[in-house]
């Protein structure tokens, strides 16, 4: 069973869906607009999306469906990158933490104090590489889950 949703954006004659600062050709919406899409995504896992376009005013369908594309298509590329930036500052924290690491196994006879003090500074860093990996990592990814739904989403304007 395929999970269906529709999202409706009334858009009045006063809003202007698109953002700032992009030419005609190459049209992004605006970030609040984006917000509003991504928080109607409750979970990453929907398949058949619908957005909906509604409202008197004149904007025409293909230039929403192109903001829509442009402004998602960016928002996830910018997210994959984060990711891939994410896991080589995991593999790099890992990496130091098992270097502090060995040099407390070193220094626990001979200097206990420094020995403790780096047995501390080891486990910060194996923990803060654990952070990035589980849990930032872990919305980013579901982010661009939901980057990729609504890029296969239907786009429609009433």
């Amino acid at each position: 069973m395929e999970d269906n949703i529709s999202i409706n954006i009334f858009l009045k004659d006063s809003d202007n869906p698109y953002a700032s600062f992009y030419s005609d050709d190459f049209l992004h919406l605006g970030s609040d607009l984006e917000d509003f899409i991504l928080s109607k995504l409750l979970s990453a896992k929907r398949k058949n999306i619908e957005l909906l376009f509604v409202g008197q005013n004149n904007f025409d369908e293909n230039s929403l469906k192109t903001a829509t594309l442009n402004s998602f298509s960016n928002l996830m590329k910018t997210d994959e990158r984060i990711y891939a930036r994410n896991i080589k500052k995991t593999i790099i924290l890992f990496v130091f933490g098992i270097i502090i690491g060995l040099f407390y196994l070193k220094l626990q006879k001979s200097h206990a104090y420094i020995g403790g003090i780096l047995s501390i500074v080891c486990w910060v860093f194996i923990w803060s590489g654990t952070e990035v990996y589980f849990f930032e990592n872990m919305q980013i990814k579901q982010k661009i889950k939901k980057c990729k739904n609504i890029l296969n989403a239907n786009i429609y304007k009433k």
